[in-house]
């Protein structure tokens, strides 16, 4: 069955909320010209070696999160993540919907409808957040460093898929923290998640 299938006429706030999310991970679809590795300094390197001791230092992580999509619809919830390739996305009411990852497989359970999605987590573009070593190499290659005052910005692209979209992590820095990451469909439309109340390396 075709993910559209998979949804009913309701709100439009409700489907906002909940489709965008695994619509971006679903639906990077091949429209914009092949995104090009980015030309680092000598201070983007450092920025990247930073937030990848960062993240490899992160087995375990819970949150409150927020999610804007570009068609209006805010959802929040709870985030889980635990490495390797642990995920777990439960939204609060009205939101039907529970997006887990399972090691190897990303599930979207919708319970309004009693039906459940599948993909390979690894064609997700959050499939490189959850790996056991996190690096900025080998499949998903760097396409730019941006800083503001306190914040760094990192986007990045899967290599096996040039053409479908990017990832931006957005991190407060000094110290550094993750605080959101941006998902970008080959059509330049982006779902937001921000985290909130975060917590690390305990039990889940």
């Amino acid at each position: 069955m075709r993910f559209r299938r998979l949804f009913r006429p309701r709100s439009d706030y409700l489907f906002g909320i909940a489709s965008s999310l695994f619509a971006a991970f679903l639906f990077f679809a091949t429209l914009t010209p092949a995104t090009a590795r980015a030309e680092l300094s000598d201070q983007d390197r450092a920025d990247l070696a930073r937030v990848e001791v960062f993240l490899n230092g992160i087995r375990s992580l819970q949150a409150r999160f927020t999610q804007l999509s570009e068609a209006g619809g805010i959802a929040e919830g709870d985030f889980y993540m635990q490495r390797p390739g642990r995920l777990r996305f439960e939204y609060a009411p009205p939101s039907p919907i529970l997006i887990v990852a399972t090691g190897r497989t990303l599930i979207f359970y919708d319970a309004e409808l009693g039906q459940v999605s599948r993909l390979a987590l690894s064609a997700t573009p959050l499939g490189f957040l959850v790996a056991d070593n996190f690096s900025f190499s080998g499949d998903f290659q760097v396409e730019s460093v941006e800083r503001q005052p306190g914040a760094l910005f990192i986007k990045v692209f899967d290599t096996r898929r040039p053409n479908e979209g990017s990832v931006i992590m957005v991190f407060a820095d000094q110290p550094l923290q993750l605080r959101q990451w941006q998902i970008l469909d080959a059509q330049g439309k982006r779902t937001t998640i921000a985290l909130f109340n975060v917590r690390t390396n305990l039990a889940l």
